[in-house]
């Protein structure tokens, strides 16, 4: 499965890697990690972001938004909570989630920082490929 996640994304992955680890070094709700070598022989990790989540998760974001807005008309207390307000913050963030250039950027930008402010001895920023 999960090189089929790949090849939609970046084509045939024996193009680019040599082998990949079917077992994921990490899983979180979003994504996973698996462990990789490029043909050049450079040990790399993939991120992968699981098949769908996207969908589900705008749905039950969706979901709770919605329901946050009963709430709050159905309780008009809760409307001066901005409960909605709050539930549509954390949608547009984890939403964002989803976005791995985006994240990408951001990493890239974290990296560049460090070594502006002579602080690559202290962190280090993954290599974006």
């Amino acid at each position: 499965v999960i090189e089929q996640v790949i090849e939609k994304e970046l084509g045939p992955v024996s193009q680019t890697f040599a082998s990949i680890d079917k077992k994921p070094l990490a899983s979180a709700s979003i994504a996973q990690v698996h462990a990789a070598r490029l043909k050049s022989g450079e040990e790399v990790v993939i991120k992968v972001q699981k098949p769908g989540i996207d969908e589900s998760l705008k749905a039950d974001l969706s979901f709770v938004y919605v329901a946050s807005r009963i709430l709050e008309f159905i309780q008009p207390d809760f409307e001066r909570t901005s409960l909605s307000a709050i539930a549509s913050d954390i949608r547009s963030s984890m939403l964002e989630e989803l976005d791995f250039l985006k994240e990408s950027q951001n990493l890239q930008e974290f990296g560049t920082f460090l070594q502006d402010n002579g602080l690559t001895a202290q962190a280090t920023a993954p290599q974006v490929y």
